[in-house]
């Protein structure tokens, strides 16, 4: 009988020792839910495709490495369409309780998205550069969290490096008509007036254009000095070189960030060669950092195609680097606080400085942007200029 008595205390002993341990495998297996929002297709596609296999390749790695917590994706195709943007991220949050989302792709589809997801405590990972994001005076601002370069910066060193200058007296815009386009155009006429250049004219177009003789005849009727292309479309991008060359533009033409990816030059061919501008780095000549994120990619079977990988994988560090400083269970809020409370962090995949705090969700310093010119198809570094 006392063996009995003794046998049934120490089997409950060890179930109770048994549930102990089993606790911490419990918490460590904690499931973040993700909500990734990109243009899969329609015109930034080109963007899109890439930032979503990046996502898809960082967070398996984060989970494959982590202990603490396990990171569940949920897709969304924003169709490169605001109002589709703005559904998906109703659906990501109300049906699929997101904890997170990483996206969207453009500038217009963010601002579309964002009261919803403030409005629900919801913080966003975004990979667009539109200004008015991070304006303060947006009540959505405190939750956006911006994992691009803010298109002020890039404007401001674009129209430095590539504008301003003793030959350059009179200035042309041709820009794609949404968010990213308008903003990032009107920030460079006000430069523009304050060094005491002419804006000769003003074009706009939508991304999805493919023909712009018009438009590229009239800019050169204007008699630039200089164009200013800010597009994010490739086949946009490519149908304005086009244009220029038939029509007979042949001033300099400086084109905006995210330009910089292979569909342009595999669209626009040879009338794609002296144009300059200012981005991360290219993969065309990538640093010691990018070798190690195309390592990356390559052994999961992603060839590298333009920046918006560099986008999607410091969306990636930040997120993960900030759940990784959070105790207990893993809220919008807590995320929200937990980014703002990173400070400078090593992002081992991009250069240059990157950094959220209280004060600034901008992420990007000015020396992660590098001078680059096509020159025979490549997207080369403009020796060493800054």
């Amino acid at each position: 009988m006392k063996i009995g008595k003794q046998f049934a205390k120490l089997a409950r002993i060890g179930l109770a020792a048994a549930t102990t341990a089993l606790m911490p495998a419990a918490q460590a297996q904690e499931t973040v839910k993700v909500g990734v929002i990109l243009s899969v297709s329609g015109p930034a596609a080109a963007f899109g495709i890439p930032e979503r296999d990046t996502v898809q390749v960082f967070i398996d790695k984060y989970n494959a490495e982590s202990k603490a917590r396990k990171l569940e994706i949920v897709f969304h195709d924003e169709q490169t369409n605001p109002t589709e943007a703005a559904r998906g991220a109703t659906k990501l949050i109300q049906q699929d309780k997101v904890q997170v989302i990483i996206g969207p792709t453009i500038g217009s589809s963010a601002l579309a998205l964002m009261p919803i997801a403030a409005a629900a405590k919801i913080p966003v990972l975004g990979m667009n550069g539109t200004i008015s994001l991070t304006d303060s005076k947006n009540s959505f601002a405190p939750w956006y969290f911006r994992s691009s370069i803010n298109d002020e910066l890039i404007v401001r060193e674009t129209m430095r490096r590539g504008v301003f200058g003793p030959t350059h007296k009179r200035i042309a815009f041709m820009y794609q008509e949404d968010a990213y386009g308008k903003g990032s155009t009107e920030y460079a006429e006000k430069l523009a007036k304050e060094r005491g250049i002419e804006v000769v004219a003003s074009v706009a177009a939508p991304g999805n254009a493919i023909e712009l003789s018009a438009a590229a005849t009239r800019i050169r009727n204007a008699k630039p000095d200089a164009v200013l292309l800010w597009a994010s479309s490739p086949a946009m991008g490519a149908a304005f070189l086009r244009a220029a060359h038939q029509v007979g533009l042949s001033v300099p033409i400086v084109a905006s960030a995210a330009l910089a990816q292979r569909p342009l030059v595999d669209a626009a061919g040879a009338t794609a060669e002296g144009v300059m501008l200012v981005s991360l780095p290219h993969w065309d000549e990538p640093t010691p950092k990018l070798m190690k994120l195309e390592a990356v990619l390559r052994e999961a079977g992603k060839k590298p195609a333009g920046f918006g990988e560099m986008l999607a994988v410091t969306a990636v560090v930040a997120l993960t680097s900030a759940i990784d400083k959070i105790n207990g269970p893993v809220t919008g809020e807590k995320l929200r606080d937990a980014l703002e409370g990173l400070g400078q962090i090593d992002n081992p995949y991009v250069d240059g400085r990157f950094s959220f705090s209280k004060d600034s969700h901008e992420g990007f310093a000015d020396d992660a942007l590098k001078t680059i010119v096509v020159k025979n198809g490549k997207f080369l570094g403009a020796g060493g200029a800054r």
